[in-house]
C-alpha cells in the first residue's frame, strides 16, 4: 500500500527528473486546475563524479543514481512510471534569433496550430543560421539539437502584437529566440533515459525551464538576468523589453569551490564538498581531518577567505558573460541553483556589474506561483530548476524525435518537416566524404621539364536504400525507417612506372636483320631508371635517346677494333645516337661476317672468329647445355641456348653463378652451375 492514498490516474502524470552535476532530483506531479500539484519529491547524491560541468561522463553511474530516484517515487505513489520530463544544462549551447512570416487566408481567423507551425519553421530557419555561422551546410542540421524556444515577438500585418490568436489580416510573423545543443550533449541524456526504460515526454533547457518560474512574462519588460549556479556550470538568461533576449554559459560553479577547499587542506572531493556547505550554513566551528590525518578546527569565515579567490573568479565570468550578452550590466539579477548559497558570492557579482547589493538576490521555492508543494524537499534555490521542468512540461514546450536505423546502428532525429535521408546520414555522423565517390588523387610529374599530371582513378557513389528500396539524399524518411548504405569508394592514386611513360616495346633497332629490343636511356631525378621504377610526385624524368652505336657495340659485348658498323646501309661511328627502328650491320674489318647470322638462336649477336675454341657443359636453371666452338666463353653466351626474351622486362633479371651473383661478361668454366630468372620488383 503506498504511503500517498490519493488515488492516482497515471494518465494524468508529471515525472520531472533534474539530472545534477552533484545530485539527481525528481518529482511526480498532476496538474490542478492551471497549476501543479507536487505529489512526492525524492532526491540522490551521484557516489562519485559521474558529471562534470554538467556534461553526463559515466552513463552508467547517472543511470544507477537515476534509477533509485525513480524506484522511490515508483514506491511511494504506487505507479509505473513510463515518461519523464528532462532539462539539459547550458553547456556548449548555442542561441540564434530568427524571424518568418506567412500570408492568412482572407477573412478568417487565425488558428493555434497555424502560431504553432510558423513558430516550429522559425525555429528551423534559426537552426539554419546556426549553421551557416559555423561554415556548414544547411541539411547538416541534425548535429545540433534544438532544446527549447522563446517567442520574442508576434507582428500583425508588420505591426507589433501581443497574440495572433484570431486575428485577421494579411501577413503574420513570429520572432523567436531558439537555442540548440551539440548532439553528443543530448545523445548523453537521453541515453541515461534509455537505460531507465523510459520515454521522453518533454525537453527542454535549464535556463528556460528556470524562467518559466521565476520571472514571468510581467517581468520580463525589465532587464533582468537569471543565473543558475549549478556544481559544475553558471547558466544565464537575460530578459528586456517582453523578451528573453538572450542566453549563455559560464563553465564554473560551486564544484571550483569544493577543489580548491580540498587542494588548501589535502581533502577527498567528497570531505571538501561537506566543508563548503557547513561553511555555507556559516557555523561557528568546522572540524575535520586531511588525509594525513591533521586535525583543523577552523570557522566558517576563515574556509571562504582561502576560496574567495576562485568565488570572485566565478563572479567576474558570469558578470562578463551577462555584460557580453547584453551589452552592459543588467538592471538586477536573480541567482538560483545550490552554487547560489556560496558566501560572497552575490557580493562580489553586485561589485563586478557595478550594482547595489540589494539588486542581486537569491530565489527559493517561495517565487514559483505554479506550483502547489508543501513539502520541505524542495525549498531553497536548487528547487528551482526540477520545478521548473515540471512546470514547461505542464506547458508542452515540447521538441520530439524520429528514430531512424542507419546500417543497423539506431539514432534520434529532431522531429521536424521533410526530414530527408541526409539528415539522418549527418546524425549517424556517417561521414560526408563518403557519399560521392571521388577520384584518387593525381600524380604530378616533370617530363622533359615540362609538368605532366596523371588523373587518379574514378571512385563508385554511395549506394542508399530505404527499407529495402533504392534512394537518394533527398528522399523523405519517417520514424522506424531502416536505412541502409554502403560507403562510396574512392579512387586510387594511379600508380606509374618508368615503362609506362616509354613502353619497351616501342624501343627497338634491327642487328643483323633480327629485332632488337634497345631501351632508352631515362634519368629520374637525374639518376638512371629501370623501367620498373615506380614514380613518387614531384619526380623529374628525362629522355635522354637510346644510346650511341658505341653503347650498344658496348652491349652485345663486341670488340670495337674488329668490325665496322653500317647503320641503315650507311657506314657510322660509334658517336652516331640510335633511333627507333635503326638497321644496324656489323661487319668484320676483313669483310667476313659469321656463318651462322642468319640463324634465329643466335639472336643476331656476331660471332668473333673461333680461336682456340672449347667445349664446355653447364648446368641453366637445372638442364644441361653444351658450348663448343667459342674461344673464352662469357656468361651473355648462355642466352643464345635459353629461351628468356629480355626485350620484355618482367622484373628484376637475377644472374647467378655457382651460388654467386655475376654479370653478363663473366667467363664460364666447365662445370658451372648457371640460374636466369625475372624476380618481380618490390
Amino acid at each position: 500500500m503506498p504511503k500517498n492514498s490519493i488515488i492516482i490516474d497515471p494518465k494524468n502524470l508529471i515525472f520531472a527528473m533534474d539530472m545534477g552535476t552533484r545530485s539527481v532530483i525528481g518529482l511526480v506531479c498532476c496538474p490542478e486546475n492551471d497549476k501543479l500539484k507536487v505529489l512526492a519529491v525524492e532526491t540522490a547524491a551521484h557516489p562519485q563524479r559521474d558529471m562534470l560541468d554538467g556534461q553526463i561522463h559515466n552513463i552508467e553511474g547517472v543511470a544507477m543514481t537515476a534509477k533509485k530516484v525513480k524506484k522511490r517515487l515508483e514506491k511511494e505513489l504506487g505507479v509505473t512510471l513510463k515518461n519523464v520530463a528532462l532539462a539539459a544544462a547550458g553547456r556548449a549551447l548555442k542561441t540564434f534569433r530568427s524571424r518568418l512570416a506567412k500570408k492568412i487566408e482572407p477573412g478568417r481567423g487565425i488558428q493555434a496550430e497555424e502560431v504553432s507551425s510558423l513558430e516550429l519553421k522559425a525555429v528551423e530557419k534559426a537552426r539554419e543560421l546556426l549553421l551557416i555561422e559555423n561554415g556548414e551546410k544547411t541539411n547538416a542540421g541534425d548535429s545540433y539539437y534544438c532544446v527549447g524556444f522563446s517567442t520574442v515577438a508576434y507582428y500583425l500585418d508588420g505591426y507589433p502584437i501581443s497574440s495572433l490568436l484570431r486575428q485577421k489580416g494579411k501577413k503574420m510573423e513570429v520572432e523567436v529566440l531558439a537555442t540548440f545543443l551539440p548532439q553528443i550533449v543530448i545523445d548523453s541524456l537521453l541515453t541515461v533515459v534509455e537505460e531507465l526504460g523510459l520515454s521522453v515526454s518533454n525537453l527542454t533547457l535549464e535556463p528556460i525551464a528556470a524562467l518559466n518560474v521565476t520571472i514571468p512574462l510581467e517581468y520580463r519588460s525589465l532587464n533582468l538576468a537569471l543565473v543558475d549556479v549549478g556544481a559544475g556550470t553558471s547558466d544565464i538568461a537575460i530578459t528586456h523589453k517582453g523578451a528573453v533576449i538572450g542566453y549563455a554559459m559560464v563553465p564554473l560553479g560551486g564544484d571550483e569551490i569544493t577543489e580548491q577547499i580540498a587542494e588548501n587542506y589535502l581533502l577527498d572531493f567528497n570531505t571538501a564538498e561537506k566543508i563548503k556547505l557547513a561553511s555555507m550554513r556559516k557555523k561557528n566551528k568546522i572540524t575535520f581531518k586531511d588525509i594525513l590525518g591533521n586535525r583543523f578546527n577552523l570557522t566558517a569565515k576563515e574556509i571562504i577567505k582561502t576560496v574567495e579567490p576562485v568565488i570572485d573568479k566565478i563572479a567576474l565570468e558570469i558578470a562578463n558573460a551577462i555584460i557580453e550578452n547584453n551589452g552592459g550590466p543588467t538592471r538586477a539579477v536573480f541567482c538560483i541553483g545550490g552554487g547560489s548559497r556560496t558566501l560572497l558570492l552575490q557580493e562580489k557579482l553586485a561589485e563586478k556589474l557595478n550594482l547595489p547589493l540589494n539588486m542581486v538576490v537569491a530565489r527559493g521555492r517561495e517565487v514559483v506561483n505554479q506550483v502547489l508543494y508543501k513539502g520541505r524537499k524542495l525549498a531553497g534555490p536548487e528547487s528551482i530548476t526540477p520545478l521548473g521542468i515540471a512546470v514547461s512540461a505542464m506547458q508542452k514546450g515540447y521538441f520530439g524525435f524520429n528514430y531512424i536505423t542507419v546500417n543497423e546502428k539506431v539514432i534520434r532525429l529532431l522531429d521536424t518537416e521533410n526530414l530527408k535521408v541526409s539528415s539522418a546520414l549527418i546524425a549517424a555522423s556517417f561521414p560526408s566524404q563518403k557519399l560521392l565517390g571521388q577520384r584518387g588523387p593525381s600524380l604530378h610529374i616533370f617530363l622533359d621539364g615540362k609538368e605532366k599530371i596523371i588523373p587518379g582513378t574514378p571512385g563508385e557513389h554511395a549506394q542508399i536504400l530505404v527499407n529495402g528500396k533504392k534512394a537518394s539524399l533527398e528522399t523523405l524518411i519517417k520514424n522506424n525507417d531502416k536505412i541502409e548504405i554502403t560507403a562510396a569508394t574512392e579512387g586510387s592514386a594511379p600508380v606509374i612506372k618508368v615503362a609506362d611513360l616509354f613502353p619497351p616495346e616501342k624501343y627497338y633497332v634491327y642487328f643483323n636483320t633480327q629485332k632488337f629490343a634497345l631501351y632508352p636511356h631515362i634519368l629520374v631525378n637525374k639518376e638512371k631508371a629501370a623501367p620498373q621504377k615506380i614514380l613518387k610526385e614531384g619526380d623529374r624524368v628525362d629522355f635522354k635517346g637510346m644510346g650511341t652505336l658505341g653503347d650498344f657495340i658496348t652491349l652485345a659485348e663486341l670488340d670495337p677494333y674488329q668490325i665496322s658498323c653500317l647503320v641503315n646501309e650507311e657506314e657510322r661511328s660509334q658517336h652516331y645516337r640510335l633511333q627507333v627502328g635503326d638497321k644496324i650491320v656489323i661487319k668484320l674489318k676483313d669483310g667476313l661476317m659469321r656463318k651462322n647470322s642468319e640463324d634465329p638462336t643466335q639472336k643476331g649477336i656476331p660471332d668473333i672468329e673461333k680461336s682456340n675454341a672449347a667445349v664446355i657443359k653447364i648446368s641453366v636453371n637445372g638442364r644441361q647445355i653444351t658450348l663448343d666452338g667459342k674461344k673464352d666463353p662469357l656468361f651473355v653466351d648462355v642466352f643464345d641456348h635459353i629461351d628468356i626474351d629480355r626485350s620484355k622486362p618482367q622484373g628484376r633479371l637475377v644472374l647467378t653463378q655457382n651460388g654467386q651473383p655475376t654479370s653478363l661478361t663473366a667467363k664460364l668454366a666447365d662445370g658451372d652451375e648457371i640460374f636466369i630468372y625475372w624476380e618481380e620488383n618490390k
